[in-house]
């Protein structure tokens, strides 16, 4: 499955799939610099609580690198 676009909304990034279905939900931090990082057609990044997180498109935790 491909990512075609991955939206950030109320507290959560929204991944979409190529048919505009929704493939995950991954929560984001309290912290004001917490968000949506950069997405790909394969993984979706996001910063959390100093750490930059990479997803799949189904939302499994694919690497944490800790940024301080």
């Amino acid at each position: 499955m491909t990512i075609s676009v991955a939206v950030p909304r109320n507290g959560f990034v929204y991944v979409f799939g190529t048919k505009r279905q929704v493939t995950a939900r991954i929560p984001l931090g309290r912290d004001a610099r917490d968000g949506l990082v950069a997405f790909t057609p394969s993984t979706v990044t996001i910063r959390r609580s100093g750490s930059l997180l990479v997803f799949r498109e189904n939302g499994t935790l694919v690497a944490n690198l800790h940024i301080g």
